[in-house]
């Protein structure tokens, strides 16, 4: 065989090792993650972390209300430093590190699991009323953990990035997910990669330093995609009467594909688009989104459900 020939079959046969190295690494990681998935210990209550107002007014703590904040996959309750600067300080904070993240990473994320952490925080400051606030995960976590909150407390959810339900053919991204992440898990830091990615959602150096302090994994990411693929949030949305407000940036054609579904299903719902914006808008825009959450909280709050003028 001539020397190019050989080259030649040199090439094609480490290119077919190559290739069935990263076919067996990802069955292996595919496996690891579906074992996980079925058999990770389920979100215990507790773990809950109260940021309060910076400058509380007279209302007591008791009725002060309370905006409730789910971050998104990947992160923690810190990645709402940015956006919490600029709340109005008539209401207090709880920011909650979701199942699967942050100090719970090593649980199990369901949606199951994280309605009850939010229902524990929502009933450590009952009976004041509340508003989820939620961006991608965080948004469809606000979704679903909605039913857990009494009718009389819960005043409105503000959902951004998650206009849109994971289909069965998102299992294949799924998976090509798990064994990308698995494999540069393997070789990198995943910890410093996600840091100098939050700089990109234009995250101040001192707000990256505070949100990778809370806990960064990108293995939480494939892992929460799983825990949502065939959920219908159209119609958890269906089965509410309080007002939803929708946020998505101009540019998130992904997480907008049932925009206009999600809306019709929400019996109170109403979308805000903020333009040039992409995925993570909560991010991108933090100080914008601090004041349409506002807003929207001062209209919530003044109003009287009509579950508890029943009760």
């Amino acid at each position: 065989m001539s020397l190019p020939g050989r080259i030649g079959r040199g090439i094609l046969i480490f290119l077919s090792a190559l290739i069935a190295a990263v076919l067996v690494a990802g069955v292996g990681f595919i496996g690891a993650g579906e074992w996980k998935y079925r058999n990770a210990a389920s979100a215990p209550l507790g773990g809950v972390t109260i940021i309060p107002a910076t400058n509380p007014t007279s209302t007591s703590a008791g009725t002060m209300p309370v905006l409730i904040l789910l971050h998104g996959a990947g992160l923690s309750g810190r990645m709402w430093d940015p956006v919490r600067r600029g709340l109005d300080t008539r209401y207090r904070v709880i920011a909650l590190d979701l199942p699967g993240h942050g100090v719970r990473r090593e649980e199990k994320f369901t949606l199951q699991g994280t309605a009850a952490v939010v229902a524990a925080a929502a009933q450590s400051v009952a009976p004041a009323p509340v508003i989820l606030i939620g961006d991608s995960l965080g948004g469809y976590s606000a979704i679903a953990a909605a039913a857990s909150i009494p009718k009389s407390q819960l005043r409105g959810l503000v959902i951004a990035g998650a206009a849109a339900n994971f289909e069965n053919a998102d299992y294949l991204r799924y998976m090509r997910d798990v064994t990308i992440i698995g494999i540069l898990a393997t070789f990198i830091d995943e910890t410093e990669f996600l840091s100098k990615r939050l700089y990109k959602f234009g995250v101040s150096e001192e707000d990256a330093r505070a949100m990778t302090a809370g806990g960064l994994s990108a293995r939480a990411v494939p892992a929460a995609v799983r825990a949502m693929i065939g959920v219908d949030f159209r119609e958890k949305l269906a089965a509410m009467t309080v007002p939803v407000l929708f946020v998505n940036g101009s540019l998130d054609t992904r997480k907008r594909l049932q925009e206009a579904e999600f809306l019709a299903a929400a019996k109170n719902g109403r979308v805000h688009i903020i333009e040039n914006c992409e995925h993570g808008v909560s991010m991108r825009r933090s100080a914008e989104f601090a004041q349409i959450v506002n807003e929207f909280a001062a209209r919530a709050f003044a109003s009287t459900p009509p579950e508890a003028v029943r009760q």
